[in-house]
């Protein structure tokens, strides 16, 4: 029921499946680049990564901020964030964060919205 035309109804199950799976890249493709566009327009947040291809996950920290304040400001805002090196130990060294606590990460997936990410950035500006 994902994907999109009447035209699916007749699908094989296979085609309906890649084109619900289809769907869904295309709606997280076009929410974490709202996020990420809000996060890199803020000055106090710096954001990681630049694949041209990747999960709609972001890695960032908030200056004067640990990770875990940051994650915990958002609980409160009932905004759900991740803190810490998530499992990319070497990365977090690598990038200069492991001894800082690492990183907030923020994931979308399809039942995400335009007000859940407008709520992560508004959580993430009170803290400049």
């Amino acid at each position: 029921s994902l994907g999109p035309g009447p035209d699916l109804v007749v699908a094989t199950r296979r085609q309906r499946v890649l084109a619900s799976m289809a769907a869904v890249e295309q709606y997280e493709t076009r929410l974490f680049a709202r996020l990420l566009d809000g996060l890199d327009a803020m000055g106090h947040v710096t954001s990681y990564g630049r694949a041209a291809l990747r999960a709609p996950t972001a890695f960032f920290t908030v200056a004067g901020q640990t990770p875990r304040q940051v994650a915990e400001h958002l609980a409160a805002r009932q905004v759900n964030v991740w803190n810490g090196d998530n499992y990319a130990w070497e990365l977090a060294g690598a990038l200069g964060l492991r001894d800082s606590g690492g990183a907030v990460r923020a994931g979308l997936v399809h039942y995400n919205d335009q007000a859940d990410v407008d709520r992560l950035l508004a959580a993430v500006a009170e803290l400049a």
